[in-house]
């Protein structure tokens, strides 16, 4: 069959893209770094050490693990993420997140509305022309244009002859991608780089794939330092499944909800709407930023109090996210790795004091039982269970102790990676020292509950929300949220000589007489160090676990 120029053109074109995407890595691709080493511990020495005598969540830790270092390698292999906090967007699938990106940008690049086994993670940052990376499952790099990111997902190749038969069909490629990365002008932000995900699906959903894999999900927002989560105003609510899936995500990660699709509403409804999400997350415990309403087609709301609720909304979603884009970078590789390890560590002492408890009660049944000249008969399966219990307390012993050499290992390679290309991370001795997060109170006065057996009468939540029915929640606005953050930020900018990137809110690194010092505050009346004092006293008052 003879083609006209333009289909050929058409069909090398795509036959060229699709020879780029199914390429295997050549020799010269090289990363600057070997990372077989530390891939060969996390896929088989990790799981292999540990599988036998692990904590019951060991599979969600380990998968939120592998998604740290997931993210760790995108850093590796696309060097501009290096030094940018990530906002990844998460919620069900088709939930709105690429066409919220598309309105940020200005412009349609994203694809929208596709199948979830087509879609592919894909990284957006700054940069001064617009540039798209490709990683396929060959860990091969694929250079490629802005055209061809909706191309992979959509579908490409469907061409049709001067007499409109079809002379190809079209075939998407986004299964053989592992990640995008595009680099372009229209994203604004020079600090943050966001982070399109597939969305989440339980495995019996029609929409599930293994892409939109709740565990896959969870562990890629896990590993963000901000999440935008997103919620379609025509459900009329969030889910129940929405907020058992947030609850699993890391409570310090700052969330914030956006009612997506809010043209859909008229004004009166969508107010509804955002009421019932805040109370539904504040009735459920679940920390947020605040929850504000968008839509990407504004030109098509005829309402004018809609519009202007929207706008308005939309405003206070792109001031949020220029706050975050203010922060300066702290990378928190290290601390996340660590979780894994601290876990299982702790796992292991816990039941090395409950089987070490277990055997001295029955070494001291045995010596009440020979003082009395019992038959050796009885004596002989408490002896048996001692064998057993002793035996279970070596081998636990002699896990906790690979498990301390495994991690001297592991951060001494991701040391050096890290070094190589120039990623923070601090010396392996320097590891046990991280400071943990203080521990939710909620967790606190939960243990105290359970240690001395106190009950929680049900009838008083019912009566609580009874109470405070109708009442719009205000604790998010100010103390502990992002809005108190910068309420505080403008206050120091105001008062002291001193940069935004020189501020660090929450540092407990730097006692705060050298914070005072950085400062050189103008004003004597405002005296930091003299109201909290050093840190370290300021911790042992607070008592921070």
């Amino acid at each position: 069959m003879a083609y006209d120029e333009e289909t050929y053109e058409k069909l090398a074109g795509n036959f060229q893209l699709l020879c780029n995407i199914i390429r295997q890595k050549s020799e010269g691709e090289q990363l600057k770094v070997d990372l077989s080493r530390i891939e060969e511990m996390i896929q088989k020495k990790i799981p292999d050490t540990l599988k036998e005598n692990a904590p019951e969540d060991f599979y969600e830790l380990y998968i939120n693990f592998k998604s740290e270092y997931e993210k760790f390698r995108d850093f590796i292999l696309y060097d501009k993420l290096i030094g940018k906090n990530i906002i990844a967007l998460g919620g069900g699938f088709s939930s709105g997140k690429s066409s919220f990106l598309n309105a940020l940008m200005g412009k349609r690049v994203l694809p929208a509305d596709i199948d979830p086994s087509t879609s592919v993670p894909t990284y957006i940052v700054s940069g001064e022309k617009h540039e798209v990376l490709g990683i396929n499952v060959f860990d091969a790099k694929v250079q490629m244009q802005p055209k061809d990111i909706r191309k992979i997902a959509h579908g490409f190749g469907e061409l049709e002859d001067e007499e409109e038969e079809k002379v190809a069909d079209a075939v998407t490629l986004g299964h053989v991608l592992e990640n995008i990365f595009f680099s372009t002008p229209l994203h604004k932000y020079d600090r943050i780089a966001f982070l399109d995900t597939p969305g989440y699906s339980k495995p019996d959903s029609e929409k599930y794939s293994a892409k939109t894999d709740e565990q896959i999900a969870r562990g890629q927002l896990n590993a963000s330092n901000y999440i935008l989560w997103f919620v379609q105003a025509d459900a009329g609510t969030i889910t129940e499944e929405d907020i058992k899936f947030i609850k699993t995500l890391r409570e310090d990660t700052p969330k914030l909800v956006i009612v997506n699709k809010a043209d859909k509403k008229n004004l009166k409804d969508l107010k509804e709407i955002i009421s019932k999400i805040k109370a539904s997350l504040d009735i459920k415990g679940v920390r947020y930023v605040d929850v504000f309403a968008f839509t990407s087609r504004i030109n098509q709301v005829e309402n004018e109090e809609l519009c202007s609720f929207i706008e308005a909304d939309t405003e206070k979603i792109k001031k949020q996210i220029e706050s975050w884009n203010r922060q300066v970078y702290e990378s928190n590789f290290a601390r996340n790795f660590k979780i894994l390890f601290v876990r299982c560590r702790e796992f292991y002492e816990d039941e090395i004091d409950e089987e070490s408890r277990k055997l001295v009660r029955l070494n001291t049944s045995i010596t009440k039982l020979s003082v009395e000249d019992v038959d050796s008969e009885i004596l002989e399966p408490l002896q048996s269970m001692v064998r057993d219990t002793q035996k279970t307390v070596n081998e636990l012993k002699d896990i906790r102790e690979k498990l301390k050499e495994l991690q001297d290992e592991f951060f001494t390679e991701i040391k050096f990676i890290s070094d190589v290309v120039g990623i923070a991370m601090p010396e392996p001795s320097e590891i046990d020292l991280l400071q943990d997060n203080v521990q939710n109170p909620m967790e606190l006065i939960a243990e105290y509950k359970k240690e001395k057996n106190i009950q929680t009468d049900p009838s008083i939540g019912d009566m609580l929300q009874s109470v405070f029915e109708g009442i719009e929640p205000v604790i998010h606005k100010r103390p502990g949220g992002s809005e108190y953050k910068d309420e505080l930020l403008d206050v120091i900018l105001a008062a002291c000589n001193v940069e935004t990137e020189e501020i660090h809110i929450h540092d407990c690194v730097k006692n705060t007489e050298e914070y005072a010092e950085l400062c050189k505050l103008e004003h004597e009346s405002v005296k930091i160090g003299n109201i909290f004092g050093r840190t370290e006293e300021y911790a042992g008052i607070v008592k921070l676990q």
